[in-house]
Order: structure tokens, then sequence, then C-alpha cells
């Protein structure tokens, strides 16, 4: 059907004003049309994206599967929708649903491929978060249960031993055989102490603190556990708002997360820790905790945490660590100690940029 020129200045004018963006490409994969919506979604402007093919915008988080899948449908005449992961022209890496059509000539072959982009970056990590809150949940609870059932047998296995050694001889090798499952015994039930406070199934004692102070007591050994390849860097908010927090349970999250910082810079590097006042995301379940935040960033220049580790990283018993290098249980004890006092714990990472743990705890009441 041919249109007049009217209604064509009508269509084009529709494009134009579109949120979205509408991309046409050649059968190669080359753009030849894009309309102002692209620049919104990714920062670079019409003139710049024609005659690039458009997976120029690639990340690196889309798998080569995912690429080929996609060209084997839309090839094959059919549409395809999916989620691209790809660069904004600033650098940020945004979501990006898409639909893509074939577009066929007067003789049905695929001249050319029409994809519809809206982007749902903000959707997409809510949608995580709210995936990523459901499992720990629910690992939460198992983990509280099965710590509670290991808990009281190794109770009793202790207290046993301690009743045994008594009547050994100090020098028998049975005493070494007690003496060595005593300690093993013990060393397990504070893996158990460990997975009760990832479960939230251990007290905390929270009092009126400014997180400041906490650092700034725990920063000597900070500093002392590092060694000369690390440097530390620290940036205090002077107005940082007051919080109920249980001290010695935000020392342990402190250097837990310090620490796995070194573990990924074997060669040396930097270490900051920024604290800032964060007013709360406009989101129900946020307005429902707290108007503002105390927040603390432990950021890191070493390597960065691959996407496909990061979605475990809270994870009880997971670990990238080499064997008898780690439990497995220091990232998840800091997930379970900050859900406790309310708060949340955000990861920002990227290969080859660091890493940054960011806690926010509610202003005190």
């Amino acid at each position: 059907m041919e249109l007049d020129p009217k209604t064509c200045r009508i269509v084009i004018d529709a494009l134009d004003q579109a949120s979205e963006a509408f991309v046409i490409t050649d059968a190669a994969g080359s753009i030849v049309y894009a309309n102002p919506g692209l620049e919104r979604l990714t920062g670079y402007t019409v003139q710049e994206a024609l005659g690039k093919n458009a997976g120029f915008q690639k990340s690196g988080e889309n798998s080569d599967k995912f690429y080929a899948d996609m060209w084997a449908a839309i090839k094959a005449g059919k549409e395809w929708t999916g989620r691209f992961i790809n660069k904004r022209k600033d650098g940020r890496v945004g979501v990006d649903e898409t639909r893509i059509s074939p577009v066929r000539d007067a003789k049905g072959t695929i001249s050319h491929f029409l994809a519809l982009r809206h982007d749902i970056t903000r959707e997409a990590a809510l949608q995580e978060q709210l995936i990523q809150s459901q499992k720990m949940e629910a690992l939460g609870l198992l983990a509280g249960q099965l710590s509670h059932d290991f808990n009281n047998l190794l109770t009793i296995i202790i207290g046993s031993m301690e009743l045994v050694m008594e009547e050994l001889p100090k020098e028998s090798a049975g005493m070494k055989l007690a003496q060595g499952i005593l300690k093993t015994s013990k060393e397990s039930a504070n893996l158990i102490k460990q997975l009760l406070i990832f479960a939230r199934r251990q007290e905390a004692e929270p009092v009126l603190v400014n997180l400041n102070d906490i650092i700034a007591e725990t920063r000597v050994l900070l500093d002392r556990l590092l060694g000369v390849n690390i440097k530390m860097e620290y940036s205090f908010a002077p107005d940082l708002v007051e919080v109920n927090m249980t001290p010695e349970q935000f020392k342990q999250v402190l250097i837990n997360l310090v620490i796995n910082a070194k573990d990924a810079m074997p060669a040396g590097g930097v270490i900051k820790i920024r604290t800032f006042n964060q007013p709360a995301p406009k989101s129900a379940a946020h307005a429902a905790k707290a108007a503002e935040y105390a927040a603390v960033e432990i950021s890191d220049t070493g390597p960065g945490i691959p996407p496909g580790i990061r979605e475990h990283i809270f994870e009880p018993f997971f670990t990238t660590k080499p064997k008898g290098k780690g439990t497995g249980l220091g990232l998840s004890t800091v997930y379970g100690i900050i859900q406790q006092h309310k708060g949340d714990i955000l990861l920002e990472s990227a290969p080859g940029k660091g890493a940054a743990f960011t806690i926010r705890i509610p202003k005190a009441a």
C-alpha cells in the first residue's frame, strides 16, 4: 500500500516523537534508519549510529549463543523478542527489551529488520532484587532449620568430649584424639553461629551509633590486616545520620568486606571506605523502612566480579577461593547482619573495574 505525502509526514512525526527507539537494519545488520528515540535510549545520535552494525553497543554480558539464536530466528523469518544488555555512550550498562521483525521485499525476500527497543533497566533491576530477596529468604529459612538441628548435635558432642577428657591421662593418645575432636567441634559450632546470623536467628543488640565512629575504631585493625601492598583511603560524611546497629557485628561486616577486597588484589591495590547520607529510593518497599539511610561504601581497584558470580555472591558456602582458603560464609554473614538491622547491601561491579559494596542502614527514628 502506497501512502500519500501527508500520511508519510504523520508517520515520520510519530516515529520522531515516540519514546521507544525504532531501528531498521539491512540484512547484514547495518543500521540504515533510527529515530530520535535511539539517542534518548543510548546517548548516540542518529548520525553516529547510521552505517554501524547494530551490535556496536555490545557490553559483553550477552553470550555468543544468545546472539546466534537471535540471528537464527530472524533469518528464518520469525519475530524475536529478548533482552539486550547494552553499553550506553557514557559507559553505563542498560537493559533493552527488544522486538525484531523481518521486513520482506516485493519478492518475499528478507531485505531488512525492524527493531523496537524499550529501556527496562530499572524494571530489570527491581525484578532481580525481588528474585534475589526471595531466594535469600528461602535459603535463610533452610539455613536456620539446619543450623538449629546441627547446633543441638554439636552441643551434645562438645559436652560429652569435655566429660570424656576429664577421665583420660593428659599425655595419652586418647587425649590427643579427644582434643582434636573437641577443636573441630568448636570450629563447626562457629560456622553454625555464622549460619544463624545469615538466617537472622541470632539475637542482635543494636544501640544508637554513628557508623563513622565504628569505622574509626576498626581502622587500626584494618590497616594492620592488609599489609604494605594495599592502600586504604577513608572519606567520612561529617553529618552522617545515626542508626541502630550492633557495633561488634558491624565491625565483623567491615572486616569481612575489606579482607575479601584484599584477597581479590594479590598484587596490591586501593580499598576505599566512604560514608554518606542517602535518601530512600522512591519505592513502596523503602518508604516503609525509612526516609533516609546512613550508607557505607567499600570499594576496591581489583579485577571485578563477573555477572555469573554476582548473582550467587551472598549465598552460604558459595566461594571462589581455593579449597581450604574460605568457608563461603563471609558474605552470607554480612548479608544476614545487614538484613537483621533492617538495612540492605548492594553490589556494583564490572570485569576489570573493581567492586563496590554499599551498605545502607535506616536512620534511627
